[in-house]
């Protein structure tokens, strides 16, 4: 009975890894296209009247990243980057482009680090 409940922890974990992963490298590209100027950013963030903050954004994400990755920092990070995609989602839907991809990146982060880091829930899954 305790080889399975390890195995099953082990996938609970390396499942949450993997989630956490894309949500962040996702989070990761759009730092550096908005650190880099990439046009399509920039033309995307005028919509709504931002375009003059994106390479302050783009520090911002990949700073809320570093942050949520090491261990001493995670749990801030996490909150961090739980309120960025919130924003994420309120910037989708005021540029008219519906919230798929924000709320995508949402669950990924939320359900990875729930995964990886249940005692961070509260619920002791």
């Amino acid at each position: 009975m305790r080889l399975h409940e390890e195995s099953i922890g082990s996938i609970r974990k390396y499942s949450g890894y993997i989630l956490s992963i894309l949500a962040t490298a996702i989070i990761v590209f759009s730092g550096i296209n908005k650190v880099m100027g990439a046009q399509w950013v920039v033309e995307s963030l005028a919509i709504i009247h931002l375009s003059h903050l994106t390479v302050f954004i783009g520090i911002l994400e990949l700073v809320c990243v570093i942050l949520y990755w090491m261990p001493k920092t995670s749990n801030i990070g996490f909150f961090l980057l739980c309120s960025y995609v919130g924003g994420i989602i309120v910037a989708e839907l005021s540029m008219g482009f519906g919230a798929t991809f924000g709320v995508g990146v949402a669950l990924m982060l939320y359900i990875g680090t729930m995964l990886r880091k249940p005692s961070i829930s509260g619920l002791q899954i």
